[in-house]
């Protein structure tokens, strides 16, 4: 799955909006990997059940809606969405659930708010079993304001499985073959394994290339 730079469902998605879904998206399924993509990213994240109450949301989304986490738990996206805006995102729920994937543009709220936000977002569905994933940015922020990593000058890599994503981040945070090993609980032998692959389907030849070409491209975010 492309999202980054392209249009879903006939809505564009801006370059950060789209990468920190593609990194969400390869961390699908594994719970310890997706929680560090929410957390690291800086594009506004939250995560919903299946009766659209908020589960978690990092920081810039904390911030953007100026509640706490706390606070954010006591509500479901419908309570964050201005009632002109409750049929759209009905129709927005629908497809996501059929298809996996929406983006669109939306507005959000806190109920006490005296003013809506206009928002871009991207959602995946079940990124874990029964939670969907929402990712959204001001949608009058300027495009160099989001446009923060550069495009690759080759071509799209191979597609990173969810462990190789894993050992770039840690690699990227300047942990040895050892420490990788330790801290993923494999072989320092499995370890390089991942690495010799990683750069292949990077096409470089290191790990400080490796690391670069993969923000770049927004596979990684450190």
């Amino acid at each position: 799955m492309v999202i980054s730079e392209n249009a879903v469902r006939g809505r564009y998605v801006p370059r950060d909006v789209g990468a920190a879904a593609e990194r969400a998206h390869i961390a699908r399924g594994d719970a310890r990997a997706l929680a560090r993509v929410i957390e690291r990213s800086a594009v506004p994240m939250l995560t919903v059940d299946g009766r659209r109450r908020c589960i978690d949301a990092n920081r810039p989304a904390r911030l953007a809606l100026r509640l706490s986490l706390e606070q954010l738990r006591t509500y479901t996206i419908d309570d964050l969405t201005p009632p002109v805006a409750l049929d759209s995102l009905e129709s927005s729920w629908a497809h996501l659930l059929e298809t996996e994937c929406v983006a669109g543009t939306s507005e959000l709220a806190a109920p006490d708010a005296n003013s809506a936000l206009d928002v871009v977002f991207c959602a995946l569905a079940n990124v874990l079993p029964a939670v969907h994933l929402i990712v959204f940015a001001p949608a009058d922020w300027p495009e160099y304001e989001l446009d923060t990593m550069p495009l690759a000058q080759n071509g799209p890599p191979l597609p990173l499985t969810r462990r190789e994503v894993e050992v770039l981040e840690l690699a990227a945070e300047g942990a040895s073959v050892p420490e990788l090993a330790d801290e993923l609980g494999l072989s320092p032998d499995t370890v390089r394994t991942h690495l010799k692959s990683i750069y292949a389907k990077l096409d470089v030849h290191n790990r400080t290339a490796a690391v670069t070409r993969a923000m770049r491209l927004g596979v990684i975010d450190c």
